[in-house]
């Protein structure tokens, strides 16, 4: 597709377990004006034979692979390969509903926006699970009445030349590229919108391997330095992206990772006394 108007691009380490539902998922969109960039980062299993297998359901796909695994790296090189004037960033482990593209398209002639995130829902039907993506989309909304938007990794959508305007990701960053992309937007005087609706499926497995108080950790530690500072921590003990996390018995969070993150949180507050 010469001039498609989205380009889904979509960041991938070792995610042939996850990956095809969320491909699946964009074979199965009721608006099919958009072309699909995967951008691996060095996979040691399958995910990119899995992305290729795809080409026939999803003909505008094409498969990058970096030289190496980070979020805001891979981003940026699958923008740089893009041809539509509009951007979405999807997380691998994401699942996007059948309307998703169509409401976006919706959201853009209504609203005007040009830099939006939506919000989601659990990949199960517990009450628990409900519960904590509900928070997640009160959070979304509560940053931006205090000034601090955060337009989540799992799904993003910017217009080509305001994501040109700030460089994109900030390649130096390990964790939290997401709030410091929103944060130099707003600087620019690009506010993120929110389209109220829930277009994508928000996977929980980060919360189900490592526990709640492990997963939760990396996401308060930073929470507490963007509400004190502005800024979002370069990087978090212990996290790691992909998805050869999930496809192990072993935890990656312990009790050191934990008493490394109240270190961390202690040297922020310190600021502040």
């Amino acid at each position: 597709m010469k001039n498609p108007l989205f380009s889904v691009i979509i960041p991938a380490l070792n995610e042939e377990k996850f990956l095809p539902h969320l491909l699946e998922s964009l074979a199965g969109q009721s608006q099919k004006n958009f072309e699909v960039i995967v951008v691996d980062g060095k996979s040691k299993d399958k995910t990119v034979a899995v992305a290729k297998s795809f080409e026939k359901k999803l003909p505008s796909l094409r498969v990058l692979v970096g030289e190496k695994a980070s979020l805001p790296y891979q981003r940026n090189l699958g923008a740089k390969h893009a041809h539509g004037s509009w951007y979405i960033f999807v997380d691998a482990d994401t699942v996007a509903l059948p309307y998703l593209i169509q409401r976006c398209i919706d959201h853009i002639h209504t609203m005007k926006a040009p830099f939006f995130t939506s919000w989601f829902r659990a990949d199960s039907e517990e009450i628990k699970d409900a519960i904590l993506i509900l928070l997640n989309n009160i959070v979304i909304e509560g940053y931006i009445l205090v000034k601090r938007p955060w337009s989540p990794g799992p799904f993003v959508v910017v217009r080509k030349d305001i994501f040109d305007r700030v460089g994109g990701y900030d390649e130096q960053k390990a964790f939290g590229e997401d709030h410091d992309f929103s944060t130099r937007l707003y600087k620019k005087h690009v506010p993120l919108s929110v389209l109220r609706e829930v277009l994508c499926v928000y996977s929980l497995r980060r919360y189900r391997k490592q526990g709640m108080l492990g997963a939760m950790g990396a996401y308060i530690y930073s929470a507490i330095s963007v509400l004190l500072t502005n800024k979002s921590p370069d990087g978090v003990p212990g996290f790691i992206m992909g998805g050869q996390l999930y496809n192990k018995n072993n935890v990656t969070w312990n009790e050191k990772v934990v008493a490394d993150i109240m270190l961390h949180l202690k040297s922020i507050v310190k600021l502040f006394q």
